[in-house]
């Protein structure tokens, strides 16, 4: 069965779908079978796929914006060869143009399906503050599972580049305000940058490691990747 990672977070802005598709990316090209799945109903992932007249993307991208994802994602796997499956959540709230439903269901169900949960979040204190919004889902979800911890893992996402002593904070800020009972929440050593691939590889239907392989962004996406196989074949081989 493929191993499912959650990318999560309350807050909209927070680089969730770029953190999504640039980790897919790079696991793909690792030689890992990969399905990226676009929770969010805005479908960023798809529109960045699109901005690409034929798919360079080495995974596959599949829309499902409905909480029902721990359901239905199982059955797929099941008949499937997709070794790593990475689902794209939407921010918090109503769904716009349909306020029956909310995001929060989709994102619950995500996470219910998730054997790892990244949150991105930007080191500044109303975007910690914002993120910690995710903790009462975190909650719910080892309420439901308690048989099997919740993994989460806080990604630092959108650093100045360089030692700035906003970011030599960052790290620390967040091991204090993200502690909630039941779960178990720890920051990444790998951070991104605010780096201009990030900003410019969507338009052209690529992601960095494609896009500019020998940038900066590639070489923290690669990283960041190294680090999250290393706490997946913590619990399982990948």
């Amino acid at each position: 069965m493929a191993i499912v990672i959650a990318v999560a977070n309350q807050k909209g802005g927070c680089g969730k779908t770029t953190l999504a598709m640039n980790l897919a990316g790079a696991l793909g090209r690792t030689g890992y079978k990969v399905l990226l799945v676009d929770a969010d109903p805005q479908g960023s992932a798809m529109q960045w796929r699109n901005n690409r007249e034929e798919s360079g993307l080495p995974f596959t991208i599949q829309p499902y914006p409905y909480g029902t994802i721990h359901k239905e994602l199982p059955k797929q796997l099941a008949e499937s060869e997709y070794e790593l499956v990475v689902i794209d959540c939407p921010p918090g709230g109503a769904i716009k143009g349909d306020s029956r439903f909310r995001a929060d269901d989709i994102t619950r169900s995500a996470l219910l399906a998730a054997h790892l949960i990244l949150m991105p979040v930007r080191p500044t204190p109303l975007d910690y503050h914002a993120a910690t919004a995710l903790l009462p889902l975190l909650q719910d979800i080892a309420f439901y599972r308690q048989d099997q911890p919740v993994r989460a893992f806080l990604v630092i996402n959108g650093k100045a580049p360089g030692r700035t002593r906003l970011g030599a904070e960052a790290k620390e800020v967040a091991r204090e305000l993200f502690t909630t009972d039941g779960v178990d929440i720890r920051v990444m050593e790998s951070e991104l940058c605010a780096r201009q691939a990030f900003a410019e590889a969507p338009s052209t239907g690529m992601t960095v490691v494609d896009y500019e392989p020998d940038s900066k962004a590639s070489e923290e996406i690669r990283s960041l990747t190294e680090e999250v196989l290393a706490c997946l074949s913590q619990n399982a081989a990948v």
